[in-house]
């Protein structure tokens, strides 16, 4: 590997969660998300997506209060964000990760 190749590498993490749980990100961000699904456990109910790092971070960013003034509808959408979003904060995420 040479240092450019090094320098561009982002970690890349393989989680699983409930399907349901799934569908809400899909439904809350609604726009192409960076989720890339990679399996579905039908006994378990789980779905398994990698994420790569900066998108987590992306992510987490909604966890963050939003900016005053905003308007309702804007300050709704940002408490939906929120709650999903969570899971992303890297002090939750290992939760989710496949080991």
């Amino acid at each position: 590997m040479n240092k450019k190749q090094i320098e561009t590498e982002e970690k890349i993490y393989k989680l699983e969660i409930e399907r349901n749980q799934y569908d809400r990100i899909a439904n809350t961000y609604n726009e192409p998300n960076g989720l890339i699904a990679i399996g579905y456990n039908s006994t378990k109910d789980t779905v398994t997506f990698t994420i790569s790092e900066s998108l987590r971070k992306r992510c987490a960013n909604f966890t963050k209060k939003s900016k005053p003034g905003a308007s309702k509808s804007v300050q709704q959408k940002h408490v939906n964000r929120h709650w999903i979003s969570l899971m992303f904060l890297s002090k939750n995420i290992n939760k989710y990760e496949v080991k």
